[in-house]
């Protein structure tokens, strides 16, 4: 299975007072355990460290960043390709929180058909795949409203 984690699973994972802490440990752990194919992509991660230094602080950023160097996370990096896949996206879907790492993301998933994501977001639950594509934190987001 491949597990591609987004931007609001890496911060709840990381700030203890987000809402979803507990919750994405617990995802984050049972991933983890099951020694999957975990992703992310080079758009995510500079998301992440900017949300985490604005979030908490300039330590935590870099703390972050030195784990992730050190982690068998699998980057992947945005083409001239998913770029053009992540603009069409955009200029189709108008929702306003819909951002265009979102949209690389998107791409990157469809790309390298990954099976799963990690994210706190809706619109990844949402999206139209070009396959079946699991969102692992449907269940916590449903009781959190």
């Amino acid at each position: 299975m491949k597990v591609f984690i987004d931007t609001s699973a890496f911060c709840a994972i990381t700030v203890p007072h987000d809402q979803f802490n507990s919750g994405a440990k617990a995802i984050h752990q049972h991933i983890l355990n099951k020694k999957v194919y975990v992703y992310s992509s080079n758009y995510v991660l500079d998301e992440v460290y900017t949300l985490l230094k604005t979030r908490s602080n300039h330590t935590v950023s870099v703390k972050f960043m030195d784990e992730i160097q050190k982690s068998h996370l699998n980057i992947l990096r945005v083409t001239e390709d998913i770029e053009d896949a992540a603009k069409a996206d955009f200029r189709k879907f108008i929702d306003k929180r819909l951002s265009f790492t979102d949209c690389t993301s998107f791409a990157l998933i469809n790309h390298f058909h990954i099976n799963a994501v990690f994210a706190f977001d809706e619109h990844f639950r949402y999206h139209p795949y070009s396959h079946p594509v699991e969102y692992l934190a449907s269940s916590l987001i449903n009781k959190s409203g």
